[in-house]
């Protein structure tokens, strides 16, 4: 592996592709690494165990709620009602976890939980009025604070990592898609 100068810091290049005996270098997209700090999914992941760690703080402190637990209010309210498997796959939680998280949102009179008519065995979730109250309350506050994790970037780079990350998303969805048979079909 060699490496050219690029915005940034290096770009690596391969030099193991050859075509008719000729060395071609390929310019890899992933900026050179020396250690996992440097691996950009590493630095996802971190961005987004940052974000977790504080969002469940706040969110406990303000709003007496754990993050999976307003997720699920959250998506449960942006869909009117919702079948509790769909709403694990959406969520990428196993059932018994969504389902705990369920009995903790009916406890505190935010969502109720109804037996599907078009099949016994489903489960419908949707939002009380109280419910849709504390979402409300709870997505202007996180709208407040991502205000502050994008302050650094201009809008056109929150549109183009807005843009970046479906992208990223769609892609990785595709792959283990093809590569695995159970991967939630929302992804």
């Amino acid at each position: 592996m060699w490496y050219l100068p690029s915005k940034g810091g290096k770009m690596a290049l391969s030099d193991d592709h050859r075509d008719a005996g000729f060395i071609i270098p390929r310019l890899t997209k992933h900026p050179e690494v020396s250690s996992v700090v440097d691996v950009v999914t590493f630095r996802i992941a971190r961005l987004t165990a940052i974000n977790t760690c504080a969002g469940q703080h706040w969110m406990e402190r303000m709003f007496d709620l754990g993050l999976n637990e307003w997720w699920l209010l959250a998506v449960a309210h942006a869909h009117d009602s919702m079948r509790a498997g769909d709403m694990a796959e959406l969520l990428v939680m196993d059932k018994s976890q969504l389902s705990r998280l369920i009995k903790v949102l009916i406890g505190k009179a935010l969502i109720k939980s109804e037996p599907d008519v078009q099949d016994a065995r489903a489960t419908i979730i949707s939002v009380t009025p109280k419910g849709h109250m504390v979402n409300e309350r709870i997505l202007q506050e996180v709208l407040h604070r991502n205000e502050s994790v994008l302050a650094p970037l201009s809008v056109a780079e929150v549109d183009q990592l807005n843009d970046l990350l479906a992208l990223a998303a769609f892609a990785q969805r595709r792959d283990i898609f093809f590569k695995e048979t159970r991967w939630p079909s929302h992804l």
